[in-house]
């Protein structure tokens, strides 16, 4: 099986209200134990970053990026190829809340 990664982009702001986040923790545990023999990891990043254009452009709105700026974490799977992981990232519930952009490992 090959390795690939899904990056998790930013929709919109989300409700970080600890109901909401429970709601989405669960959903999202559910998911895994759903695909486990794919799953590998998985990692939140922090809401603050930049963007680097070139060696002298950095591209941000202000002190923060955008939501729709926002990579928020990634998961690693594992699948055989990019048709196989792009249907396993399609019946993830966070597709409610982030775009995923699927990646091969090289």
């Amino acid at each position: 099986m090959k390795q690939f990664l899904l990056l998790l982009k930013g929709k919109k702001e989300l409700d970080y209200s600890p109901d909401q986040l429970q709601k989405r923790l669960e959903e999202y545990r559910s998911w895994v134990r759903k695909i486990h023999d794919h799953y590998e990891s998985d990692n939140r990043l922090e809401r603050r970053g930049v963007h680097l254009k070139n060696e002298k452009e950095i591209l941000t709105d202000g002190p923060f990026l955008d939501a729709k700026e926002i990579i928020a974490g990634f998961i690693m799977i594992k699948a055989e190829s990019l048709e196989e992981a792009t249907k396993i990232a399609q019946g993830s519930p966070l597709l409610q809340y982030f775009e995923i952009l699927v990646r091969p490992v090289v």
